[in-house]
């Protein structure tokens, strides 16, 4: 975290870590940059290649695997910290989620339960 006082984020809600592989992409941009390695109904967290700014709002595209194909979930998120991991140049990215349909909304609900570890 870029800040000690990051650290002090209320963690209300249980993150579910994710067992499958969640492609997320900044749709403004349309880059690559990174996993979803764990998420609950209001926020999310990414490890990846690009660093991304704290305090900033994204657009997300969330490629979900699905029985015909991939399935984009597009939400819209605030970065409230980001940190360098300890592997080559990859970056760790909390996230609160503050916009989403109630379609993604539901899809994040059954992402949860399917590929969620409880």
């Amino acid at each position: 975290m870029s800040d000690l006082s990051s650290q002090n984020y209320d963690r209300a809600m249980h993150r579910h870590p994710i067992s499958g592989d969640v492609d997320v992409y900044d749709s403004l941009r349309d880059i690559y940059i990174g996993r979803l390695v764990n998420i609950h109904t209001q926020g999310l967290m990414l490890v990846g290649d690009v660093p991304l700014e704290e305090d900033r709002l994204y657009e997300l595209d969330m490629h979900i695997p699905h029985e015909n194909g991939k399935q984009v979930l597009r939400i819209g998120v605030d970065c409230l910290w980001t940190r360098a991991a300890d592997q080559n140049g990859k970056h760790w990215t909390g996230f609160s989620i503050i916009d989403s349909t109630p379609h993604a909304a539901e899809e994040i609900h059954k992402l949860i339960q399917s590929w969620g570890q409880f």
